[in-house]
């Protein structure tokens, strides 16, 4: 009963702040001129876009993932790996973050390899996505910091950029560390937990704990690190190319007169929304930060920046329905997952 107030209680949440972000968003917004711009959009352009991003990005995240599962097992089919990636993006479309989960627990059911293992191969590559992320930010801020600072300064997210990359940074020095004295660690894990947990209960957290630690294990693959880079860097620039095809599928002058690096400002920014987990992808949040980028950082009109953000937006989520529903059904995938079992 209590399980089920929290989950009403965080439905609750979100959706509020759902509407909360849309208001912002759409609010002063002239419906007139938007519908304009949506029927001057070019929409060939704008599913390319939406193509380049979900498609090929979702394949180049597939490729890197074989990495940092190499420890646990060498030779997954690129097939499954790109079909967990698709069914990761299908749940968290539906269900805030639950991709997280199911996109892991499915490709360990598969190959029979360690679900906590794989579970923190998932935190990996969110630490790569997420100092990729403060990387380009920090470059865009030596020719934008004025007018982000005018767009999002109530959020602070300069400050919360650099703390959260000094906090990634800490947390893989202490996974390395730890790695690098397993047998201590492994010492001190199984002495801690048989002291707050009863013995049946803390040798299974104990060993899911080494297994989440050991998803950091790909670091003692040092032929690996230049094709995990360079993964890391086509996907950014996959992303950021798919949103310069988007900008350019508007025919508004100050939107075409946006170029490539542009695009790397306006993704770098939304980055940040969509790490709110506000469901139907982050729908209002991102509407809210594509708006402000476009409208103060570059001043293109409202109208056209909500159309940008709409179309954007609608097209990657019906992308991910559409692909993340076949790859469901190829894969017999039920939502069936108990999600509150120990990982092994």
């Amino acid at each position: 009963m209590a399980k089920r107030i929290k989950q009403i209680i965080k439905f609750i949440i979100l959706s509020g702040l759902l509407v909360f972000f849309l208001y912002l968003a759409f609010k002063d917004i002239d419906f007139n001129k938007l519908a304009v711009e949506l029927l001057k959009t070019n929409y060939i352009l704008a599913i390319l876009g939406m193509f380049v991003g979900l498609i090929i990005g979702s394949m180049i995240r597939a490729e890197r993932w074989r990495y940092f599962l190499y420890p646990e097992k060498k030779n997954i089919k690129f097939s499954d790996l790109f079909s967990g990636v698709m069914i990761g993006y299908f749940v968290n479309a539906i269900i805030p973050r639950g991709g997280e989960v199911s996109r892991p627990f499915l490709l360990a059911q598969k190959e029979g390899i360690s679900k906590a293992f794989t579970l923190g191969t998932i935190l990996v590559e969110r630490i790569f996505d997420m100092l990729s992320m403060f990387f380009v930010f920090g470059l865009c801020l030596f020719f934008y910091r004025d007018k982000i600072q005018e767009a999002f300064g109530r959020f602070d997210i300069e400050s919360v950029s650099l703390y959260f990359s000094l906090a990634l940074l800490l947390l893989v020095i202490i996974a390395v560390l730890l790695l690098l004295k397993i047998e201590k660690t492994e010492l001190f894990l199984e002495k801690i937990s048989s002291r707050i947990l009863p013995k049946k209960y803390s040798e299974k957290v104990q060993k899911a704990l080494i297994s989440l630690l050991n998803s950091f294990s790909f670091i003692k693959y040092t032929e690996n690190y230049f094709k995990i880079f360079l993964l890391t860097v086509l996907l950014w620039l996959d992303y950021a190319f798919s949103t310069y095809l988007t900008i350019n599928a508007f025919s508004d002058p100050t939107m075409k007169s946006l170029n490539f690096f542009d695009a790397n400002v306006i993704l770098t920014l939304t980055a940040f929304a969509q790490t709110i987990p506000l469901p139907g992808n982050s729908a209002g949040s991102f509407h809210f930060f594509v708006k402000t980028t476009l409208v103060v950082v570059f001043g293109v009109m409202s109208e056209t920046a909500i159309a940008f953000a709409t179309i954007s937006h609608l097209l990657t989520f019906i992308g991910i329905l559409i692909v993340g529903f076949y790859y469901s059904i190829k894969e017999n995938y039920k939502f069936s997952f108990k999600l509150n079992k120990t990982p092994e």
